[in-house]
């Protein structure tokens, strides 16, 4: 069963090698926009920021962490960006929202990582390997995945309606399409759970460690 996934999972990538690496590329630049534009924060603006990680650090020294409501939130959001992929990946939109979508979502790592590392130097790279990576080494593979598959389904329908091609096999590419993003969506929830119960007992001890 694990072989059979993959190769299918081979197959898929060697089938899209150029649209996978357009989106890694998109999500890099976003990671790179994110970082550089701590840079051109005012005081006022950072200060903000500041406050919110405050009222953070301090949930992490008191163990005040609704873990639940975390998971949620999490869920909520992460799962709203999938469905506006996967609605858009159905018709010809998808191949300039989903690329938007993208590098708004590398921009908003780089940007919390930069920050993180930026105002609180080596403590801030620890907080960020530990608070953020963990789940984010499903999220993001789960997510890229995600966005390259709804290109390529936009750039079929795109194809198909130029050539004016009657696809008799529709609702089985629409079934192996949902499947896909499902499948997908899975990863993601347990990205989510990560994000909600393990990452703040990481970022608990590390806190412990520092103070």
């Amino acid at each position: 069963m694990i072989h059979r996934i993959k190769r299918w999972l081979f197959k898929e990538f060697q089938q899209n090698f150029v649209i996978y690496f357009v989106v890694i590329i998109l999500f890099g630049i976003g990671i790179i926009a994110g970082a550089i534009t701590i840079k051109i924060l005012n005081l006022e603006q950072r200060n903000g920021i500041m406050v919110f990680l405050n009222i953070f650090f301090k949930a992490i020294e008191q163990g005040s962490f609704d873990n639940l409501a975390i998971f949620k939130q999490s869920l909520i959001d992460n799962l709203k960006t999938v469905a506006l992929i996967y609605l858009t990946g159905l018709i010809i939109i998808g191949l300039w929202i989903i690329p938007v979508i993208v590098l708004f979502r590398g921009f908003a790592l780089g940007f919390t990582v930069g920050f993180l590392v930026n105002e609180y130097s080596f403590k801030g790279f620890i907080f960020s390997l530990l608070g953020i990576l963990p789940q984010n080494l499903i999220i993001i593979p789960a997510f890229i995945f995600i966005s390259a598959i709804g290109i390529a389904f936009s750039i079929k329908n795109a194809k198909n309606r130029k050539l004016r091609y009657i696809n008799s096999n529709i609702h089985m590419n629409i079934t192996n399409y949902s499947i896909q993003i499902l499948v997908a969506s899975v990863l993601i929830v347990v990205g989510c759970f990560i994000e909600a119960y393990i990452a703040p007992k990481f970022l608990g001890l590390i806190w412990d460690y520092f103070n």
